[in-house]
């Protein structure tokens, strides 16, 4: 055996050691003493505080759709619970939105990890690099709220599996020995499976979260009541990879960072998703709008007109207007959203005003089991209040079909079995549940807020020492 192949034959396996070393056993041992973090600011130092009697746990799980959940809610487990109910997220279905919203936090930037600044006309935010190993930047949105976060960053999608006892064990330790009478927890390694591994991973990962609740509570020394829930769905089907930059450059519209022209635009990629946010000129919006329309995987896109809304499919536009807590829908060319007979009948019972408006109530009991789930009120709020700077278009797919940064998806996610992001049901539909009082079949995210505002009004004394399980 010459020189040459001796050191041949002992590079490759060093290599293989080192990046295993690199990619599985110091991204472990660093995540293990990353969940000591405690990232929730208004609560004093609690290492003297005693411990007290009653502890409420909020645990927010990421990408946990409803039917999955239920499914193993009728196979027992998740045992002391009541039956879970549907919990309708955001549009679009994402989890920074979500979560702001459920827990209460600030309103985040953007959609996701970056977005674009239209008062500096540039895109700002963390980039992807930066993410790969780290959940620690500080933004105005639920992170502040959270006292453990049991996600390692966008590794978690390359090896879902090397980070999930460490989360669970880590997870268990700091609620056993936490102090205070409200601990939140999220849990973000449960979305990495769903998008890599598929629905019987999670499904399995789930099981272990129920073993898990169960031990926290034997284990805590405390009376504890629990409410948990997820942020949206995940549509658990095979996806590809839809190509929007090539037809709208085909159109003479041009792929920028900043926005310099009628022309320009500037498209966020960010994970593998099934919704886009683009940033343009409102006078562009139209015309971007109909070249969408026609790109496989598109369902449609919607963009703000004046004080209206446009939905924009393939043949098909319909104009959303709001006034108050009241919106009207008005097809002008077919139906995008598939609500002719359900206008129809609100109209017929008296639902809608001598102008055609419809309280939001009476839209959300008529819509929250439709395919797209009370679709007036989140399209407006994704254009209008759910970030601090909301794009200028919102795109949703179709089953099936999803967006993201063009190699990183086409190396490591495209065709995996799970996105979300989209108006769908399947995309949308999470779960909400809590071992002290039933929930409504269906459920808002102001819902999960609600619950929790009261929780922290009497967070002192416990929920069920103070009536909140007969509200």
């Amino acid at each position: 055996m010459n020189s040459t192949f001796k050191r041949k034959f002992l590079i490759i396996p060093g290599l293989i050691v080192i990046g295993v070393i690199c990619f599985t056993i110091l991204p472990r041992f660093w995540f293990s003493a990353y969940l000591k973090n405690d990232y929730h600011i208004p609560d004093p130092p609690l290492a003297q505080a005693k411990k007290a009697d009653r502890l409420c746990l909020i645990f927010a799980l990421d990408g946990v759709p409803f039917d999955l959940m239920d499914e193993l809610y009728k196979e027992g487990f998740f045992k002391g619970f009541y039956k879970p109910g549907r919990l309708v997220s955001t549009f679009p279905s994402l989890t920074r939105p979500a979560f702001s919203r459920m827990l209460i936090g600030g309103k985040p930037f953007g959609y996701e990890r970056l977005y674009f600044d239209s008062s500096e006309n540039r895109i700002k935010g963390f980039t992807l690099l930066r993410k790969i190993f780290s959940s620690t930047e500080k933004y105005p949105d639920y992170h502040p709220k959270l006292h453990f976060l049991g996600f390692p960053g966008y590794i978690a999608y390359v090896f879902p599996d090397r980070f999930t006892q460490t989360a669970i064990d880590g997870f268990k330790k700091r609620v056993v020995e936490f102090k205070g009478t409200e601990f939140i927890a999220y849990m973000g390694i449960s979305d990495a499976i769903s998008h890599v591994r598929g629905r019987e991973a999670l499904k399995k990962f789930l099981k272990r979260i129920s073993r898990l609740l169960d031990e926290t509570r034997n284990e805590s020394g405390v009376q504890m009541d629990m409410v948990v829930f997820s942020d949206h769905g995940n549509n658990f089907v095979p996806n590809q990879w839809v190509d929007l930059v090539t037809p709208l450059e085909r159109a003479g519209f041009s792929d920028s960072k900043h926005l310099e022209t009628q022309k320009d635009f500037v498209l966020i990629q960010n994970g593998f998703v099934s919704s886009a946010a683009i940033y343009c000129s409102n006078k562009t919006a139209p015309s971007i709008s109909e070249t969408l329309s026609h790109v496989n995987g598109v369902d449609f896109s919607v963009f703000k007109a004046g004080n209206s809304v446009i939905v924009h499919g393939k043949n098909a536009r319909a104009q959303i207007r709001k006034q108050e807590d009241r919106f009207r829908y008005t097809p002008i060319t077919g139906d995008p959203l598939s609500l002719g007979p359900i206008m129809h009948d609100l109209n017929k019972t008296g639902k809608a005003d001598t102008n055609g408006f419809i309280h939001e109530n009476d839209l959300w009991e008529a819509t929250r089991d439709h395919i797209y789930p009370d679709p007036l009120r989140r399209i407006w709020d994704g254009l209008h209040n759910l970030v601090q700077y909301p794009a200028t278009i919102l795109v949703s797919f179709k089953d099936g079909y999803a967006f993201g940064p063009d190699i990183f998806n086409r190396q490591l996610i495209a065709g995996r079995e799970s996105t979300h992001g989209a108006l769908l049901a399947s995309h949308s539909n999470g779960f909400f549940m809590t071992d002290f009082k039933p929930v409504e079949p269906y459920n808002r995210p102001k819902t999960v807020a609600n619950l929790l505002k009261k929780a922290a009004e009497l967070k002192g004394n416990g929920f069920k020492s103070r009536g909140l399980k007969n509200e």
